[in-house]
């Protein structure tokens, strides 16, 4: 499992660790920021704390994660479509941009609370084989730059 991203309260990196200690399965997570020596400080041996990576190291951990967790609600959030692009699923809170990018039961699954014990309840319940990566990509692909430019020029009939 892996996420990404700046390690600030508001991403809910805390929310994942306290869900995973109780797993016990293995988390991994790139990124450094305010919050890194309390969550490092809060985490069991199952846990991973890659720092900054390289854009190489990034496409590698998208592409070989088991699925890519987002516990934090964003207004769009660009990691779940990196994942997705690169053929994995995103375990995402139910909120935010997550809920127009991530298709439930086929890129992806949302928990419903931001809560260690929503998060481990529906990582208990996946799995892992029901989803397609073609699928994923296909997804993230509708918001590639290119559907984006063409759509903007529709809209200004260019």
């Amino acid at each position: 499992f892996f996420m990404a991203g700046r390690l600030v309260s508001y991403k809910r990196f805390d929310l994942a660790i306290k869900a995973f200690n109780e797993l016990g399965w293995p988390l991994k997570i790139a990124g450094i920021g305010s919050e890194m020596k309390r969550l490092k400080k809060m985490s069991r041996d199952n846990i991973e704390f890659l720092g900054l990576i390289s854009d190489k190291e990034l496409a590698y951990m998208y592409a070989h994660a088991r699925a890519f967790i987002f516990p934090q609600e964003e207004d769009f959030g660009i990691t779940p479509l990196e994942a997705m692009a690169s053929g994995r699923p995103v375990i995402a809170y139910r909120g935010g941009g997550a809920l127009e990018t991530v298709k439930e039961g086929e890129t992806g699954m949302f928990f419903n609370e931001q809560t260690e014990k929503s998060l481990v309840e529906t990582l208990e319940k996946l799995d892992f084989n029901s989803f397609d990566p073609l699928k994923c990509r296909e997804q993230a692909m509708k918001f590639d730059v290119s559907v984006f430019k063409e759509n903007i020029f529709k809209y200004l009939n260019i």
